[in-house]
C-alpha cells in the first residue's frame, strides 16, 4: 500500500518547483499539466492547426496537451492514484487565442519561442489576460474546471496556491517585468481571477504575504518574477502541509533521500493538504435577512424575464384579456430585486396600488425582465437582492413564475445592441467591456439563475416559454401560457392580440450589425461560455436546442 500523499499539478513552475521542496518521502507527483489555460482546457480540442514541433519532450508534451485540451481526460485517468490537485495560474499571463471555431490555444513562451505564435495570431483573436473579455469567458472556463474536478475526483483536495509576483530580488534589486510587465502591474491583475478560481475551484487558498516575497537570483530557470528564493517555497509548503519545506538549490540541499538538517519533518505524515481555506470572497457574515410580509392584492403571477427574450411582447398580448392585467414599469416595477423597497412600508403600499386598479381582474401579473438573475458578487456577477427569496415570502404561494428565455448567445448580443440604441454603451465599447451591472453576459447563465428561483419558490412554480417557440407559432404559444394562468381563450380576446406584431424592434440596429462590433469569433466565444446553460435546458425541458448551438446561423443571425 502506498503511504505518499498523491499529488497532481495542473500549473506552472511555480507549483512544479513549491512540489520539489516537499518532502519526497512523503509526497510523489503522479500528473503534471502544465502550459494549458483554464479556457483550452475545457473547449475542444484545437483541429485547424496543429501544434509546433518542439526540441524539448517536455515542452512538446505540453504544448500538445494544451492542443489537445487534456486536462479533463488526464484528471479522469488519475482520478483514482490522486490526493492532493496543486493549481496556480501563472500559466494564464500571456492570455489565450481563440480561433474562428471557437476552440482555444493558450499563448505560452513556448509557442513564442517556436515562432507558432506568429502563424495562430494571423487566424485568430487574442484575449489579452486580464482583460474583461479574458476574464468573462475565463470565469466561465474555471468554473467548468471546477465542475469537471468534482465530478471525476469528488475525493481530491485542491490547493491554490496564490504566491504575489516578487518586485524585489532576495540580492536587493528590483525584478525584471515578464514579456512588458511588471510585478508591481501584475499582482492588482491577478487578484480577481485567483477570487474567482478559489471558489469555482472549491479550493484551500495557500497564501504568501507579499512582504516574504522575493525572487532568487540563483533559481534554476533564471531570475524572474515568479521563480522564487527558497524561503518561498519552504513557507509555501509549510501553508500547504503543516510543516517547513526542505532546502533543494541552496547551502544545506536535502538529496532525495531526505535526511538532511535543512530539512523540517513533520511528526506524522499528512494524507491530504492541510491548508485552512480562508473565507469566500463576498461570504462575510452578513445581518439575517428580514422576515416580509405576505403581499396582499399584489400579483399573483410574474412574468420574470429574462432581457430581450419578448417578455414585452407577451406582456402585451396577455393584456388583451380581460381576466389578465400585466403591469410594468413605474412603481410596479422591479420592485422585487430592491432590498430597501420590500423593506420599506411605504414602497410596499405604492408598489400594491398599482395592483388596485385590476382587483376584478383573475389574473394580476407584473413583468420585469431583471428578475431572472442571480449574481454571484464577484467583478463580473454583480451581487443582487435576493429576489426569488423576496418573491417566495412576498407573493401568492400559487402564483405561476413565467420564464421567456431565448437562446443565450443572441440575447447577449440583441442586449448590447439594444444598449448602443438607447445610448447605454458608446459604440466604440464591445459587448465584453459592457459594465457588468448591465448583465449584457451574466443574465445568460440559464442554469445558475433557474437553480436558485427552483430553490427559492418550488420548480413545480416555474414555466419556460422560448422565443424560437414565440416566432414559429406565437398563437400555439399564448394560448399554452393561458393554459397555465388557467384562463379561457375567448374569441373576443384572439381577435384583439397582435401575433405579428414585434415590440421594441429598432430597424436601425441592422446597419449597427453590419459595422463588425460583434465578431464571428466573439459569437464562438460567447457559444462555448454557455455551452453548460444550453445542455441544462435541454435536461430541463425535455427537448433538443440545436439552434442554440448552430454556430454558422447565431453567426449569421447577429452580424449581418
Amino acid at each position: 500500500m502506498n503511504s505518499k500523499t498523491r499529488v497532481f499539478i495542473w500549473g506552472s513552475c511555480v507549483s512544479r518547483d513549491t512540489f520539489e521542496h516537499m518532502d519526497p518521502n512523503q509526497y510523489e507527483l503522479v500528473a503534471y499539466v502544465a502550459r494549458q489555460s483554464a479556457l483550452s482546457a475545457t473547449t475542444r480540442p484545437v483541429e485547424q492547426i496543429a501544434a509546433p514541433q518542439l526540441a524539448s519532450r517536455f515542452q512538446q508534451r505540453m504544448v500538445s496537451g494544451d492542443f489537445g485540451s487534456n486536462l479533463r481526460p488526464t484528471l479522469a485517468e488519475q482520478a483514482a492514484t490522486t490526493d492532493v490537485l496543486l493549481v496556480d495560474l501563472t500559466d494564464e499571463r500571456l492570455g489565450v487565442y481563440l480561433l474562428p471555431d471557437g476552440t482555444v490555444v493558450t499563448r505560452s513562451v513556448e509557442l513564442i519561442e517556436s515562432g507558432m505564435d506568429q502563424t495562430v495570431a494571423q487566424n485568430a483573436q487574442h484575449l489579452p489576460f486580464g482583460t474583461q473579455q479574458h476574464y468573462e469567458y475565463w470565469s466561465g472556463a474555471i468554473q467548468a474546471a471546477g465542475d469537471a474536478i468534482r465530478q471525476t475526483m469528488p475525493g481530491v483536495t485542491v490547493a491554490l496556491l496564490d504566491i504575489p509576483w516578487a518586485e524585489w530580488s532576495e540580492s536587493g534589486q528590483r525584478t525584471p517585468d515578464s514579456f512588458g510587465v511588471t510585478a508591481a502591474q501584475a499582482n492588482p491583475v491577478f487578484r480577481p481571477y485567483v477570487e474567482t478560481a478559489v471558489q469555482a475551484l472549491g479550493a484551500h487558498l495557500v497564501s504568501i504575504d507579499p512582504s516574504h516575497v522575493s525572487s532568487g537570483p540563483t533559481h534554476p530557470w533564471g531570475e524572474a518574477p515568479f521563480h522564487y528564493s527558497e524561503n518561498v517555497y519552504v513557507e509555501a509548503v509549510r501553508s500547504l502541509t503543516g510543516a517547513a519545506g526542505r532546502v533543494v538549490w541552496g547551502p544545506g540541499a536535502a538529496d532525495d533521500r531526505g535526511g538532511d538538517a535543512a530539512t523540517a519533518r513533520p511528526t506524522s505524515t499528512p494524507t491530504r493538504a492541510q491548508a485552512v481555506e480562508p473565507r469566500a470572497p463576498g461570504s462575510e457574515p452578513t445581518a439575517a435577512p428580514k422576515q416580509l410580509q405576505r403581499l396582499q392584492g399584489g400579483p399573483n403571477f410574474l412574468l420574470a424575464g429574462t432581457m430581450r427574450s419578448a417578455t414585452t411582447w407577451l406582456q402585451k398580448q396577455l393584456s388583451y384579456h380581460p381576466d389578465i392585467f400585466v403591469t410594468s414599469g413605474g412603481r410596479a416595477s422591479n420592485f422585487f430585486n430592491n432590498q430597501k423597497r420590500v423593506e420599506d412600508p411605504k414602497e410596499v403600499e405604492a408598489y400594491l396600488a398599482e395592483f388596485a386598479k385590476a382587483s376584478a381582474s383573475y389574473r394580476r401579473g407584473e413583468r420585469s425582465t431583471m428578475y431572472f438573475w442571480e449574481g454571484l458578487g464577484d467583478p463580473r456577477s454583480p451581487r443582487r437582492a435576493a429576489t426569488a427569496a423576496n418573491v417566495a415570502q412576498m407573493v401568492d404561494p400559487n402564483a405561476p413564475i413565467v420564464l421567456s428565455l431565448r437562446d443565450p448567445v443572441s440575447r447577449a448580443v440583441s442586449g448590447y445592441w439594444a444598449a448602443v440604441s438607447n445610448g447605454q454603451l458608446d459604440l466604440s465599447r464591445t459587448i465584453f467591456r459592457a459594465p457588468p451591472s448591465m448583465g449584457l453576459i451574466d443574465l445568460g447563465h440559464y442554469r445558475r439563475h433557474y437553480e436558485s428561483w427552483a430553490a427559492a419558490v418550488g420548480p413545480e412554480r416555474i414555466d419556460v416559454v422560448l422565443y424560437d417557440d414565440i416566432v414559429d407559432d406565437p398563437r400555439k404559444t399564448v394560448a399554452q401560457l393561458l393554459r397555465v394562468l388557467e384562463v379561457d381563450e375567448t374569441a373576443e380576446f384572439w381577435s384583439k392580440a397582435t401575433l405579428e406584431k414585434r415590440e421594441n424592434h429598432k430597424p436601425w440596429t441592422a446597419a449597427m450589425k453590419k459595422s463588425g462590433q460583434v465578431s464571428p469569433q466573439e459569437i464562438a466565444f460567447l457559444l462555448e461560455l454557455y455551452e453548460d446553460d444550453i445542455a441544462f435546458m435541454e435536461h430541463l425541458l425535455g427537448r433538443r436546442l440545436d439552434a442554440w448551438r448552430d454556430i454558422k446561423k447565431l453567426v449569421a443571425a447577429n452580424t449581418k
